[in-house]
């Protein structure tokens, strides 16, 4: 169904108030600290209620974590599709690039948002749980695409996702904290080949 001009217009009003409430908070993170700046702060620094801020985050987390990695994109649907043309490991770094594709241009606010998280043990637990999901999300997907007893496919899909993440987020770390050392595509080309490619898709 095609989506009306009404609700486009809200959606796109919506994902602006989002996105300048999570400049708002990163700012006050940056000034007072994570753990020392209440939601009440971030809702009075950006002119609205406590209320209203979680109508838009369910948490002061979510402010932060809402859109890293920012896609728009079914990640498993885009993995699935990668799958039926190249072997397990070529697919994860293609659907991996596409995340870096989108925040590529990003580069200031991104190593402003490591550098707060690196700072709370909140944030650093919240982004281990964010890749868990997103690894969770990705297994059942590259199961079928190895060779081997069942046991065996989901260990190996196991290990290739979380190897796959490793290299997103070590790339991405490298990009952000290096500015003009480094492209976040060319980084993270240079970590998945890193690793030999020993996957086995079946035929």
């Amino acid at each position: 169904m095609e989506q009306s001009p009404a609700l486009g217009i809200r959606e796109r009003a919506r994902g602006a108030l989002r996105g300048e409430l999570a400049d708002v908070a990163l700012r006050l993170f940056e000034e007072r600290g994570y753990d020392q700046t209440p939601v009440d702060e971030i809702a009075s620094a950006a002119g609205i209620s406590p209320r209203t801020f979680y109508r838009y985050f369910s948490t002061k987390e979510d402010v932060l974590f809402g859109d890293l990695p920012p896609t728009s994109v079914d990640l498993p649907a885009l993995l699935e599709d990668h799958l039926t043309r190249v072997g397990p490991w070529e697919a994860l770094h293609l659907t991996l690039r596409h995340v870096a594709e989108n925040i590529r241009t990003e580069r200031g606010r991104w190593s402003r948002l490591l550098r707060v998280v690196n700072t709370s043990d909140t944030l650093r637990a919240g982004h281990l749980e964010q890749q868990m999901n997103l690894a969770q999300s990705l297994i059942p997907t590259l199961i079928p695409a190895l060779e081997g007893p069942a046991g065996w496919s989901d260990l190996r899909a196991r290990v290739l996702v979380h190897a796959g993440l490793t290299c997103f987020d070590t790339s991405f770390s490298h990009w952000a904290e290096h500015e003009g050392d480094i492209e976040m595509l060319d980084a993270l080309d240079i970590a998945f080949t890193t690793f030999p490619r020993t996957d086995t898709a079946k035929c």
